[in-house]
């Protein structure tokens, strides 16, 4: 295997910087989640566990734009006589591309370009390739950010890949071996996951690989009884693929007969050793992964038949390109199933990427279970159990060998946390190393207190959330930082009242703007939520997030002309930026005033719409509907507006509707 690290010019948008304001976790860490009575007791076990938002002590990343300019993006290239694969180092590890050179074909969706868009945990998430997501439900806290990536040489001489982090919210440590021996055919990934805590974790594990997606695409896997939500009912249902009577008599094998977005959690029998899932394509060929059995369930993801589904495919890629759907592999029965990863334990598993040309009348059957038992059969013959779980043993004795060469660096907290384990005599686990070269500022603005033992005097720049970092702070002098942090500690367990208190105390010590927005953003009352806001404007804000926060509770509680009145006080710079714009057009046409609209408004291509969301393009219809009454001389009603959207066709850059 040849390993080079490099660069590939991709039209990219811009990432931007964070958000400097925390989002506090939910204050219920589980999710409730109606389910009938299809579900057995083991099928509805864990069923929501700690599937709560939560995302500090990361931030969000949501500066990213949609001007997208030709640009270097940092990669590491594998490749043999067969296979050719391209890494992405800064987005997370992202296998970006897997290409056949035997067939001479791309067996994954390959993005042209880098665009973020909002559908990740801090927001920032690409499409395409194959991404690894841990810990928490949702892509991925690293999916947009630095991995370490380095070369390994086994004992044998044998070398690999490795992409690795530590997980900050959960403490974990986890990393991704790429494994391409000389003569394969696959790509073998082994992954492993550490959790030496003295207490357990919630954990989710799940791999997403992009395929692309045309009108013959089928999904085949060795299991069918799958979890879905009921259109019907809104609750989770348990059926057989391919025939899913809530949606019609079709067979959704073929992902395109599925109207609207869903996914579909194959539930693989507890004594399949090595599962799988494909897409088959008309000619016959098939993109497949299988894996050892701890990476168990599969799911199928797919955008739709829908102008919204297809609106988001395109935003996520360019112009008429980006069909693709995901074949997705993970540790739990479904992504809202959590799991409990025990003390001092480590999971691993391998999994194998490829393709192959199959006969494609055979994958086409139009008995799907025959489909799948025929591509079973072959997928035996390429990665038999046998092979599979013997290099998984073989990879798992090399998982714990250093890298000898770091190509690229990731984040600065495994560093961090190897300084903190160091003052109480403690140890990384064995294969983990993170140089002090990775230190940034980030870091350094919590180095003065694990050094020195008070915390400087300026803005906070990041945050922890763990216990030794707490006790250092209690100890450390007071200080509007300390409280403030505090509160922040105390709001993630989730322990509200405390945190009110840390923020409280912040404030007394010296009026900020972060403790009072935190305190906004915690308390029940609206207006009191509202006076916090503004003795922070008061103080001067220095970020774009407090006016986009404090305008959408203005506009939350329908106080039109206090946005009116904030958002004219605001900087130009922050009067441009989208949300803002978002929250006082509502406003302006809540009052009747159309002329934020005027210059062009809707037609920009706005960037953080979030999955889902449809208030720009409800924006729109209430514009054309209040334009014409200004018009008319007559006030917008009910009936009128609902007029307006049947007679009105809402143009495709605003239409990301879902149903």
């Amino acid at each position: 295997m040849q390993i080079r690290y490099t660069d590939i010019l991709l039209p990219s948008a811009n990432l931007g910087g964070v958000n400097p304001l925390p989002v506090f976790r939910s204050e219920k860490t589980d999710l409730d989640i109606p389910y009938d009575e299809t579900f057995t007791p083991e099928e509805a076990h864990l069923l929501g566990y700690s599937g709560g938002t939560r995302v500090l002590p990361y931030l969000m990343q949501d500066r990213y734009d949609r001007n997208r300019t030709k640009q270097n993006v940092r990669a590491v290239v594998l490749e043999n006589d067969h296979l050719k694969a391209i890494i992405l180092c800064d987005y997370g590890g992202r296998l970006y591309s897997l290409y056949d050179k035997d067939r001479e074909k791309e067996l994954l969706f390959r993005n042209p370009v880098i665009q973020p868009a909002n559908l990740a945990i801090r927001d920032a998430w690409l499409s395409g390739g194959v991404e690894w997501n841990i810990s928490q439900l949702g892509h991925t806290f690293t999916t947009c950010s630095p991995m370490f990536c380095g070369l390994v040489t086994a004992d044998n001489g044998e070398s690999f890949f490795r992409i690795y982090e530590f997980e900050r919210q959960k403490k974990l440590f986890w990393q991704v071996d790429f494994h391409l021996p000389d003569d394969s055919r696959e790509l073998y990934v082994y992954v492993r996951i550490v959790n030496d805590n003295p207490h357990e974790s919630p954990m989710y594990w799940w791999s997403t690989t992009a395929v692309p997606e045309d009108a013959n695409t089928r999904v085949l896997l060795n299991g069918s009884r799958a979890m879905y939500s009921n259109p019907e009912t809104g609750k989770q249902t348990m059926g057989n693929l391919p025939y899913v009577p809530a949606f019609g008599p079709k067979d959704y094998s073929y992902t395109l007969n599925m109207k609207v977005s869903n996914d579909f959690f194959v539930q693989i029998p507890d004594d399949v050793k090595t599962p799988w899932e494909a897409a088959a394509y008309e000619n016959g060929d098939v993109t497949f992964e299988k894996s050892t059995s701890r990476l168990h369930h599969r799911k199928i993801f797919c955008w739709g038949d829908r102008p919204g589904g297809w609106r988001w495919k395109e935003y996520l890629s360019e112009e008429g390109g980006g069909s693709y759907i995901e074949i997705q592999a993970g540790i739990a029965r479904s992504q809202r199933h959590g799991l409990q990863m025990p003390a001092g334990t480590e999971w691993d598993f391998t999994t194998a990427f490829g393709g192959l040309t199959g006969d494609a009348e055979k994958l086409h059957d139009r008995d799907w279970n025959k489909a799948c038992e025929y591509l079973d059969k072959e997928l035996h013959d390429r990665v038999s159990p046998a092979k599979l779980y013997g290099l998984h043993c073989k990879y798992a004795a090399q998982g714990k060998c250093y890298p000898e060469e770091i190509f690229h660096l990731g984040s600065g907290w495994g560093t961090l946390e190897a300084m903190l384990r160091k003052k109480k005599g403690e140890t990384l686990p064995k294969g983990f190393f993170f140089p002090e070269e990775a230190i940034t500022d980030e870091q350094k603005y919590w180095l003065d207190l694990i050094e020195k033992g008070a915390l400087s005097d300026r803005d906070p720049a990041s945050y922890y959330v763990d216990e030794p970092i707490r006790a250092m702070l209690e100890a450390s002098p007071d200080s509007f930082q300390k409280f403030y942090h505090l509160g922040v500690i105390a709001a993630e367990k989730p322990d509200r009242a405390a945190a009110i208190g840390y923020f409280k105390r912040s404030v007394e010590i010296k009026p900020n703007i972060w403790a009072l927005r935190a305190l906004a953003v915690l308390e029940a009352n609206p207006d009191k939520s509202e006076e916090y806001y503004d003795q922070a404007f008061a103080l001067g804000i220095t970020d774009v997030a407090f006016a986009q926060e404090y305008l959408a509770l203005l506009v939350k509680q329908k106080k039109h002309e206090k946005v009116r009145e904030v958002f004219q006080a605001l900087p130009e710079e922050y009067q441009n930026d989208e949300r803002v714009m978002i929250n006082a057009v509502s406003s302006y046409l809540a009052l009747g005033d159309i002329s934020l609209c005027e210059g062009g408004f809707f037609d920009r291509n706005f960037a953080n719409i979030r999955e889902g969301e449809v208030l720009v393009s409800e924006l729109w219809y209430y514009y054309v509907a209040l334009k014409a009454a200004l018009e008319r001389s007559v006030k917008v009603t009910a009936s009128f507006l609902d007029w307006i959207k049947k007679n009105n066709t809402l143009p495709k850059n605003l239409d990301f509707r879902m149903k």
